[in-house]
Parts: C-alpha cells; sequence; structure tokens
C-alpha cells in the first residue's frame, strides 16, 4: 500500500510540475510539419519509431492515387539536423491483399522491436495495423505482420486477424498501439473497438487492452481483453462526456509510467466537418493503476491550435523508442495529424506535425 500510495503522489506532484513546465516549453518550441505530400494525397495516424538518437522512422496512413481515398502503409526515414527533423522520401511498407478481410484499407500502424518465432525464420520487427473488407469504415480488424528488418519487406500473419470483430456493420476494432514488455516476443496492446446496446440501439467505442505473447507466433498466447480504465480522465473545456479511443502509449520504464494519448473530446458539432477532434490529450498513470483499473488518468497536455495554428489536431502517435518505451528522460515528442479547417476536401489537407513536451525526471 505504501508503494502505491508514492506512486500516485509521484503522478500528482508530476502533473502539478507538467502544467507550468510545458506551457513554457511549447511556446519555445512550436509544433512543425515534419514532411509535406502532393496535393490529392493525406497523412495521418503517425506512428514515429527511433532507432537512434538521431534517427527516426514514421509509419502513418496515405493514399497511394491522388484523389482516391484507399489507404496503404507508409513511411519516412528521418534525419536530425540542427534540432530538426527532416526526412527523405515516402515508400510503402503495406497495402490491401486482394481477398480476405483487409482487401479494402490497411491504417493505423505501430511497429516495435522484438524476437518472434514464425514459420522457421526470426523476425525483429512486428507491426500491428487496422485492415477492413467493406467500404465507409465498416468491419474494421487488426492484424499483424513480421519484417527482419525496420524498412521491410513485412510478411502479413496467416493468423490475422489476431483481434476479430463480427458485427459486419459496426466501425469494429482497430486504432491499436503496443508497448515491448520483456524486448523479445511478449507486448501490450491498447486498440480502439465498437460497444454497443441492442435494446437502446446505442453504439459507441472505447479503449480496450490485452497482452499477448508472439515469442513462438505458430502458437500464439494471447491474454484476455479488458476495458481500459478511465478514471481521472477529463475533457479540455470541463464539459461533455469522456470518451477514450484511438490511443497510442508509451512506457517511461524508469518511473513506471504510461503516457497515453486520446482524441479530445467533444467534438465540435458546429462546424463541418464534425467528426475531427480539434485537440489530442495527452495523460499519464502509473503502471500499476492502469493494470489493476484503479487510481486515476492524470491530464498532462492538450494540443490543439495554439500548438499547431489549425483547429483539428487529431490521430496522434507518442514517438517511441523501438521497444515502445520513452526514448528520453524528460522529453515526450509528440506527432499529431493536423487539418486545415475545410469545409470541402479537409482530408487533402492532412498533414503530421512534431512538437517536443517537457516532463519532469522523478
Amino acid at each position: 500500500m505504501k508503494e502505491r500510495n508514492m506512486t500516485e503522489q509521484n503522478v500528482t506532484e508530476l502533473n502539478v510540475q507538467e502544467r507550468n513546465v510545458q506551457e513554457r516549453n511549447v511556446q519555445e518550441r512550436p509544433a512543425y510539419q515534419l514532411f509535406d505530400d502532393n496535393d490529392g494525397i493525406y497523412n495521418y495516424c503517425p506512428s514515429p519509431v527511433l532507432t537512434d538518437d538521431t534517427t527516426m522512422y514514421v509509419f502513418y496512413c496515405a493514399n497511394t492515387w491522388p484523389g482516391l481515398v484507399i489507404d496503404d502503409i507508409y513511411a519516412r526515414k528521418g534525419k536530425l539536423e540542427d534540432g530538426r527533423w527532416t526526412f527523405g522520401d515516402r515508400f510503402r511498407v503495406l497495402q490491401p491483399d486482394r481477398l480476405g478481410w483487409d482487401c479494402i484499407h490497411v491504417c493505423d500502424p505501430d511497429v516495435i522491436k522484438g524476437e518472434f518465432r514464425y514459420r522457421g525464420e526470426t523476425y525483429s520487427w512486428m507491426m500491428v495495423y487496422l485492415g477492413c473488407d467493406i467500404h465507409h469504415c465498416y468491419h474494421n480488424q487488426i492484424g499483424i505482420a513480421f519484417a527482419k528488418e525496420i524498412e521491410g519487406p513485412f510478411v502479413k500473419y496467416a493468423g490475422n486477424p489476431i483481434v476479430a470483430y463480427d458485427e459486419m456493420f459496426h466501425w469494429g476494432a482497430g486504432q491499436a498501439s503496443v508497448v515491448s514488455l520483456d524486448g523479445k516476443g511478449k507486448f501490450r496492446m491498447l486498440y480502439s473497438q465498437t460497444v454497443h446496446e441492442y435494446e437502446r440501439r446505442l453504439q459507441g467505442c472505447r479503449t480496450f487492452w490485452r497482452d499477448f505473447d508472439l515469442s513462438d507466433a505458430d502458437h500464439p498466447i494471447m491474454g484476455e481483453e479488458v476495458a481500459m480504465h478511465e478514471g481521472g480522465m477529463d475533457n479540455r473545456d470541463g464539459e461533455g462526456s469522456i470518451a477514450a479511443f484511438n490511443p497510442t502509449i508509451v512506457w517511461d520504464k524508469s518511473n513506471d509510467l504510461y503516457y497515453l494519448t486520446r482524441e479530445g473530446t467533444p467534438f465540435d458539432k458546429s462546424r463541418f466537418p464534425d467528426f475531427i477532434a480539434p485537440y489530442t490529450q495527452v495523460s499519464v498513470i502509473s503502471r500499476a493503476d492502469f493494470e489493476n483499473n484503479e487510481g486515476g488518468w492524470q491530464t498532462v497536455y492538450n494540443v490543439d491550435g495554439k500548438d499547431t495554428g489549425y483547429e483539428r489536431n487529431h490521430n496522434a502517435g507518442l514517438v517511441k523508442d523501438a521497444y515502445g518505451w520513452l526514448a528520453r528522460q524528460g522529453i515526450l515528442p509528440v506527432a499529431t495529424t493536423v487539418s486545415e479547417l475545410k469545409d470541402r476536401d479537409f482530408l487533402w489537407t492532412y498533414r503530421i506535425y512534431y512538437q517536443e513536451l517537457a516532463l519532469p525526471t522523478l
């Protein structure tokens, strides 16, 4: 009990310090666009991976043909030069199959390093991704793919979807984010999933999590699904109900804390489009409280128009090291999808922005 109380005290102190430190930090280091693209091409849902202090790979969703809404997964390699990230040309790492559960879109990637044995081969990298076989954002499910090098080629797992969803005309399951538990084959996955009440005809979306062991992917071990604890979360303006979905997570191992991003709610229904989050919320909780479904999340920062210059800030990705862990003490980099406010053709303005939030070292 004493150990848990100390952890809660650390999280509370962390919250108070961060609110002051990060307001100053954002003014000093405003968000900037990581890379641009051609007209008619969207970039969103970043999964940034630091392979060393000066090298970052960003995996993300984009369309291949201008003006055609079909998601593929692309990546770019970036180098840190004079305190700013610069990136090379994009390359495609995953695309839909002709048939099957992911024949329409593949998107929402997250990539970690480990040791995954599959069909007689050992792979060093694993990607989780969303796939679907129906247009209009229905019947999403989660799959995985393996690679020996971070740039691929990625081999899709024969056991996909690893998180299935039965209802054909619900949004489904997707937007997965992973952290390695042991630097090898064990990992924790958070993901969004539709929840429903048939009697009242209600549908919503919330975050779930479960643990996996794919050290021997031919004989996978999958833990039970758990609805993520949402206690302590609050909306930016203190209004509306809390909805935690589209999570990304990073593990601060030194302090045993989880940092999380979620879509900032409620959405602004007075503007078109009315289904894009105006801000991204960053929160923190101790790992022990997360696993025990107790304690409370503490808001760290809300990434919004004051940071990027635009009023749509959504589909974020926390910048992590190769294993999904916090790369550098005191710094939490965030990559956020930004869209300009346009009534029409808003999709083609999706671009990825980067900023660093300063965190105190405990």
